[in-house]
Protein backbone atom coordinates (compact mmCIF):
# COMPACT_ATOMS: atom_id res chain seq x y z
CA UNK A 1 0.00 0.00 0.00
CA UNK A 2 1.65 3.24 -1.33
CA UNK A 3 2.35 5.92 1.88
CA UNK A 4 0.09 8.72 2.17
CA UNK A 5 2.17 12.02 0.95
CA UNK A 6 1.46 15.86 1.74
CA UNK A 7 0.10 15.39 -1.66
CA UNK A 8 -2.42 13.57 -1.05
CA UNK A 9 -3.93 15.70 1.88
CA UNK A 10 -3.44 18.62 -0.06
CA UNK A 11 -5.25 16.99 -2.35
CA UNK A 12 -8.31 15.58 -0.35
CA UNK A 13 -8.30 18.52 1.67
CA UNK A 14 -8.61 20.70 -1.66
CA UNK A 15 -6.14 23.39 -0.28
CA UNK A 16 -2.25 24.02 -1.01
CA UNK A 17 1.18 22.26 -0.40
CA UNK A 18 2.15 25.16 1.23
CA UNK A 19 -0.81 25.33 3.51
CA UNK A 20 -0.66 21.76 4.74
CA UNK A 21 3.17 22.15 5.17
CA UNK A 22 2.54 25.31 7.81
CA UNK A 23 -0.23 23.22 8.90
CA UNK A 24 1.41 19.84 9.94
CA UNK A 25 4.31 22.06 11.53
CA UNK A 26 1.94 24.36 13.64
CA UNK A 27 2.70 27.43 11.50
CA UNK A 28 0.93 30.28 14.05
CA UNK A 29 -0.56 32.01 10.45
CA UNK A 30 -2.73 29.06 9.79
CA UNK A 31 -6.07 29.49 10.84
CA UNK A 32 -7.70 26.76 13.54
CA UNK A 33 -10.15 25.72 11.66
CA UNK A 34 -7.59 25.25 8.80
CA UNK A 35 -5.29 23.40 11.09
CA UNK A 36 -8.25 21.06 12.29
CA UNK A 37 -8.71 20.74 8.44
CA UNK A 38 -5.83 19.58 7.59
CA UNK A 39 -5.12 17.42 10.29
CA UNK A 40 -8.38 15.49 10.28
CA UNK A 41 -7.62 14.77 6.61
CA UNK A 42 -4.08 13.68 7.51
CA UNK A 43 -5.20 11.16 9.92
CA UNK A 44 -8.11 9.88 7.84
CA UNK A 45 -5.52 9.27 5.54
CA UNK A 46 -3.21 8.07 7.62
CA UNK A 47 -0.60 10.45 7.32
CA UNK A 48 2.71 9.62 9.22
CA UNK A 49 5.52 12.17 9.05
CA UNK A 50 9.24 11.16 8.16
CA UNK A 51 11.23 12.03 10.62
CA UNK A 52 14.60 11.54 9.23
CA UNK A 53 13.79 13.60 6.42
CA UNK A 54 12.28 16.72 8.30
CA UNK A 55 15.38 16.46 10.58
CA UNK A 56 17.60 17.24 7.61
CA UNK A 57 15.91 19.96 6.61
CA UNK A 58 15.11 21.66 9.75
CA UNK A 59 18.32 20.37 11.51
CA UNK A 60 16.28 18.91 14.53
CA UNK A 61 15.19 15.08 16.04
CA UNK A 62 12.44 16.14 17.58
CA UNK A 63 13.56 14.09 20.47
CA UNK A 64 13.74 15.55 24.08
CA UNK A 65 15.66 13.51 26.72
CA UNK A 66 14.03 13.09 30.11
CA UNK A 67 16.33 11.82 32.90
CA UNK A 68 14.45 10.99 35.66
CA UNK A 69 16.09 8.70 38.94
CA UNK A 70 13.51 6.33 39.62
CA UNK A 71 10.89 5.39 37.25
CA UNK A 72 8.87 3.41 39.57
CA UNK A 73 7.80 6.50 41.71
CA UNK A 74 4.40 7.56 40.49
CA UNK A 75 5.53 10.93 40.77
CA UNK A 76 7.78 10.87 37.54
CA UNK A 77 5.52 9.17 36.07
CA UNK A 78 2.90 11.35 36.48
CA UNK A 79 5.06 14.55 35.62
CA UNK A 80 6.11 12.58 32.11
CA UNK A 81 2.96 11.61 31.06
CA UNK A 82 2.25 15.34 31.51
CA UNK A 83 5.28 16.24 30.00
CA UNK A 84 4.35 14.21 26.82
CA UNK A 85 1.06 15.59 26.35
CA UNK A 86 2.59 19.24 26.26
CA UNK A 87 5.52 18.46 24.10
CA UNK A 88 3.80 15.96 21.48
CA UNK A 89 1.44 18.65 20.63
CA UNK A 90 4.75 20.60 19.06
CA UNK A 91 5.58 16.88 17.19
CA UNK A 92 8.57 16.40 19.68
CA UNK A 93 9.17 12.97 20.93
CA UNK A 94 9.83 12.33 24.62
CA UNK A 95 13.19 9.57 25.14
CA UNK A 96 12.22 8.61 28.87
CA UNK A 97 15.52 6.84 31.32
CA UNK A 98 15.88 6.18 34.64
CA UNK A 99 19.28 6.73 35.92
CA UNK A 100 18.43 4.65 39.97
CA UNK A 101 20.43 7.85 41.28
CA UNK A 102 23.82 5.50 39.81
CA UNK A 103 26.25 8.31 38.73
CA UNK A 104 27.23 5.65 35.89
CA UNK A 105 24.08 4.77 34.65
CA UNK A 106 23.19 8.36 34.50
CA UNK A 107 26.33 9.29 32.07
CA UNK A 108 26.08 6.15 29.81
CA UNK A 109 22.81 7.49 29.10
CA UNK A 110 23.87 11.10 28.51
CA UNK A 111 26.17 9.92 26.18
CA UNK A 112 23.85 8.18 24.37
CA UNK A 113 21.04 11.28 24.02
CA UNK A 114 24.14 13.28 22.74
CA UNK A 115 24.94 10.70 20.14
CA UNK A 116 21.23 11.30 19.33
CA UNK A 117 21.57 14.76 18.92
CA UNK A 118 18.27 15.46 21.57
CA UNK A 119 17.26 18.89 21.04
CA UNK A 120 16.51 19.29 24.91
CA UNK A 121 16.99 17.48 27.78
CA UNK A 122 14.64 17.39 31.01
CA UNK A 123 17.09 16.50 34.27
CA UNK A 124 16.29 14.74 37.33
CA UNK A 125 20.29 14.82 38.39
CA UNK A 126 22.32 12.68 40.60
CA UNK A 127 24.12 15.31 41.18
CA UNK A 128 27.31 13.41 40.51
CA UNK A 129 28.43 14.31 36.77
CA UNK A 130 27.87 17.94 36.40
CA UNK A 131 30.71 18.66 34.84
CA UNK A 132 29.85 16.74 32.28
CA UNK A 133 26.04 18.24 32.31
CA UNK A 134 28.22 21.73 31.94
CA UNK A 135 29.62 21.01 29.41
CA UNK A 136 26.63 19.53 27.40
CA UNK A 137 25.25 22.26 28.30
CA UNK A 138 26.76 24.72 25.55
CA UNK A 139 24.91 23.00 23.27
CA UNK A 140 21.92 21.10 24.42
CA UNK A 141 19.05 23.37 25.89
CA UNK A 142 18.11 22.14 29.92
CA UNK A 143 15.44 21.94 32.22
CA UNK A 144 16.25 20.72 35.76
CA UNK A 145 13.60 18.81 37.69
CA UNK A 146 13.47 19.11 41.34
CA UNK A 147 17.26 18.87 41.57
CA UNK A 148 19.66 22.08 41.38
CA UNK A 149 23.19 22.48 39.97
CA UNK A 150 24.45 25.27 41.78
CA UNK A 151 26.93 26.59 38.72
CA UNK A 152 27.34 29.95 37.40
CA UNK A 153 28.33 28.82 33.90
CA UNK A 154 24.12 26.77 34.08
CA UNK A 155 22.40 28.01 31.57
CA UNK A 156 18.34 26.38 31.77
CA UNK A 157 15.96 26.52 34.15
CA UNK A 158 14.32 24.63 37.75
CA UNK A 159 11.07 23.24 38.22
CA UNK A 160 11.00 22.47 41.57
CA UNK A 161 8.64 21.68 44.39
CA UNK A 162 9.18 23.96 47.77
CA UNK A 163 11.22 21.15 50.15
CA UNK A 164 11.75 23.28 52.51
CA UNK A 165 8.21 24.51 53.42
CA UNK A 166 7.25 21.02 52.80
CA UNK A 167 9.09 19.39 55.53
CA UNK A 168 9.00 22.59 57.72
CA UNK A 169 4.71 21.95 57.95
CA UNK A 170 5.03 18.33 58.19
CA UNK A 171 7.45 18.50 61.59
CA UNK A 172 5.35 21.34 62.66
CA UNK A 173 2.20 19.31 62.96
CA UNK A 174 4.37 16.57 64.99
CA UNK A 175 5.23 19.56 66.88
CA UNK A 176 2.01 20.43 67.72
CA UNK A 177 1.00 17.06 68.55
CA UNK A 178 3.57 16.79 71.39
CA UNK A 179 6.34 15.16 69.35
CA UNK A 180 9.94 16.02 70.36
CA UNK A 181 11.77 12.31 68.90
CA UNK A 182 11.15 12.89 65.53
CA UNK A 183 13.24 10.19 62.92
CA UNK A 184 13.86 11.57 60.06
CA UNK A 185 14.50 9.20 57.18
CA UNK A 186 16.46 11.90 54.50
CA UNK A 187 17.71 11.47 51.42
CA UNK A 188 21.71 12.01 49.68
CA UNK A 189 22.80 15.08 51.57
CA UNK A 190 24.49 16.38 48.66
CA UNK A 191 20.97 16.33 46.30
CA UNK A 192 19.67 19.94 46.63
CA UNK A 193 16.49 18.79 47.60
CA UNK A 194 17.63 16.58 50.49
CA UNK A 195 19.61 19.48 51.71
CA UNK A 196 16.11 21.77 51.81
CA UNK A 197 14.24 19.48 53.32
CA UNK A 198 16.28 18.62 56.42
CA UNK A 199 16.41 22.22 57.10
CA UNK A 200 13.10 22.45 56.96
CA UNK A 201 12.49 20.25 59.46
CA UNK A 202 16.09 21.18 61.42
CA UNK A 203 14.71 24.82 61.78
CA UNK A 204 10.93 23.80 62.87
CA UNK A 205 12.78 21.56 65.60
CA UNK A 206 14.52 24.61 66.35
CA UNK A 207 11.80 26.73 67.33
CA UNK A 208 11.24 24.39 69.97
CA UNK A 209 14.89 24.54 71.36
CA UNK A 210 16.04 21.03 70.02
CA UNK A 211 19.05 21.75 68.02
CA UNK A 212 19.61 19.26 64.63
CA UNK A 213 23.30 18.83 65.05
CA UNK A 214 25.43 15.62 64.71
CA UNK A 215 24.91 14.61 68.23
CA UNK A 216 21.04 14.36 67.58
CA UNK A 217 20.70 10.79 67.44
CA UNK A 218 17.39 9.81 65.47
CA UNK A 219 18.78 10.72 61.78
CA UNK A 220 18.92 7.85 58.73
CA UNK A 221 20.78 8.62 55.65
CA UNK A 222 19.82 6.79 52.61
CA UNK A 223 19.09 7.12 49.17
CA UNK A 224 15.48 8.08 48.01
CA UNK A 225 14.62 4.20 47.31
CA UNK A 226 11.99 1.64 48.61
CA UNK A 227 14.93 -0.63 50.22
CA UNK A 228 16.21 2.57 52.19
CA UNK A 229 12.67 3.20 53.71
CA UNK A 230 13.11 -0.47 54.70
CA UNK A 231 16.01 -0.33 56.16
CA UNK A 232 15.41 3.02 58.24
CA UNK A 233 13.26 0.63 60.46
CA UNK A 234 15.98 -1.75 60.95
CA UNK A 235 18.25 0.96 61.98
CA UNK A 236 15.43 2.91 64.32
CA UNK A 237 15.01 -0.49 66.26
CA UNK A 238 18.60 -0.65 67.33
CA UNK A 239 17.70 2.31 69.13
CA UNK A 240 18.02 2.78 72.62
CA UNK A 241 15.45 4.90 72.99
CA UNK A 242 12.83 4.76 70.41
CA UNK A 243 11.13 7.85 68.74
CA UNK A 244 7.83 8.88 68.76
CA UNK A 245 7.35 9.69 65.41
CA UNK A 246 8.80 9.68 61.79
CA UNK A 247 9.44 12.16 59.01
CA UNK A 248 9.90 10.68 55.89
CA UNK A 249 11.58 12.91 53.19
CA UNK A 250 10.52 10.87 49.89
CA UNK A 251 7.27 8.65 49.03
CA UNK A 252 9.28 5.05 48.12
CA UNK A 253 11.15 5.85 50.91
CA UNK A 254 7.82 5.92 52.89
CA UNK A 255 6.34 2.86 51.21
CA UNK A 256 9.06 0.96 52.36
CA UNK A 257 8.73 2.14 56.06
CA UNK A 258 5.28 1.13 55.93
CA UNK A 259 6.23 -2.18 54.60
CA UNK A 260 8.31 -3.05 57.32
CA UNK A 261 6.72 -1.23 59.89
CA UNK A 262 3.86 -3.88 59.74
CA UNK A 263 6.35 -6.40 58.96
CA UNK A 264 7.41 -5.83 62.59
CA UNK A 265 3.56 -5.33 63.76
CA UNK A 266 4.93 -1.97 64.89
CA UNK A 267 1.24 0.02 64.62
CA UNK A 268 0.54 3.51 63.20
CA UNK A 269 -0.09 5.84 64.56
CA UNK A 270 -0.53 3.74 68.07
CA UNK A 271 2.99 3.12 68.14
CA UNK A 272 4.14 5.81 65.85
CA UNK A 273 3.30 8.25 63.62
CA UNK A 274 4.82 8.69 60.33
CA UNK A 275 4.22 11.91 57.89
CA UNK A 276 5.77 11.85 54.77
CA UNK A 277 7.13 14.51 52.50
CA UNK A 278 5.25 13.72 48.61
CA UNK A 279 2.35 11.39 48.37
CA UNK A 280 1.74 8.22 47.44
CA UNK A 281 0.16 6.47 44.67
CA UNK A 282 -3.52 5.31 45.45
CA UNK A 283 -3.37 6.76 48.93
CA UNK A 284 -6.53 6.90 49.75
CA UNK A 285 -7.24 3.07 49.40
CA UNK A 286 -4.82 2.58 51.62
CA UNK A 287 -5.99 1.55 55.49
CA UNK A 288 -2.57 3.49 56.53
CA UNK A 289 -3.25 7.46 54.98
CA UNK A 290 0.52 9.12 56.15
CA UNK A 291 -0.13 12.91 56.16
CA UNK A 292 1.52 14.25 53.17
CA UNK A 293 2.99 17.33 51.66
CA UNK A 294 1.66 16.95 48.46
CA UNK A 295 1.25 18.42 45.03
CA UNK A 296 -0.18 19.00 41.58
CA UNK A 297 2.36 16.55 39.46
CA UNK A 298 0.19 17.45 35.98
CA UNK A 299 0.70 21.32 37.35
CA UNK A 300 4.41 20.12 37.66
CA UNK A 301 4.44 18.44 34.19
CA UNK A 302 2.93 20.62 32.14
CA UNK A 303 5.15 23.85 33.35
CA UNK A 304 8.14 21.32 32.47
CA UNK A 305 6.93 20.91 29.26
CA UNK A 306 6.47 24.47 28.59
CA UNK A 307 9.75 25.37 29.77
CA UNK A 308 11.81 22.74 27.40
CA UNK A 309 9.95 23.90 23.85
CA UNK A 310 10.55 27.43 25.15
CA UNK A 311 14.05 26.84 25.96
CA UNK A 312 14.80 24.75 22.38
CA UNK A 313 13.42 28.09 20.55
CA UNK A 314 14.91 30.44 22.61
CA UNK A 315 18.27 29.27 23.97
CA UNK A 316 19.42 32.18 25.46
CA UNK A 317 16.73 32.90 27.94
CA UNK A 318 17.78 34.43 31.22
CA UNK A 319 17.81 31.50 33.58
CA UNK A 320 14.03 30.81 35.49
CA UNK A 321 12.50 28.79 38.72
CA UNK A 322 9.00 27.89 39.34
CA UNK A 323 8.91 26.76 42.93
CA UNK A 324 5.35 24.61 43.43
CA UNK A 325 4.58 24.88 47.13
CA UNK A 326 2.77 21.97 49.05
CA UNK A 327 -0.56 20.97 50.01
CA UNK A 328 -0.65 19.44 53.51
CA UNK A 329 -3.09 16.29 53.17
CA UNK A 330 -4.46 14.92 55.92
CA UNK A 331 -4.24 11.00 56.79
CA UNK A 332 -4.51 8.46 59.59
CA UNK A 333 -1.04 8.51 60.85
CA UNK A 334 -0.89 10.90 63.59
CA UNK A 335 -1.45 10.15 67.58
CA UNK A 336 -0.12 11.65 70.33
CA UNK A 337 3.29 10.40 71.61
CA UNK A 338 3.16 7.12 73.66
CA UNK A 339 5.27 8.70 76.24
Amino acid sequence: MKRPTIKDIAREANVSLATVSRALNHDPCVTDTMQARVMTTAKRLGYVPNSIAKSLKTNSTYTIGFLVSDISNNYYISIARSVEDIVSRQNYNLMLCSTGNRQGRELDYLHMLMSKNIDGLILNTTGLNNDFILEMNKKTPIVLLNRRIMHEKFKGDLVDTNSYLGCYKLTKQLLAMGHRKIYVVRGPAHLSNSFERFQGFADAMSEVGITIDNDYPYVYTGEFTLKSGEDSIHYMQQMEDMPTAILSQNNMMTVGILKELRRCMIRIPEDISLVSYDSINYMDLMMTRPTSASFDMAAIGEKVGQLILNRIKNPETPNREYIFDPTITPGNSLGIPRD
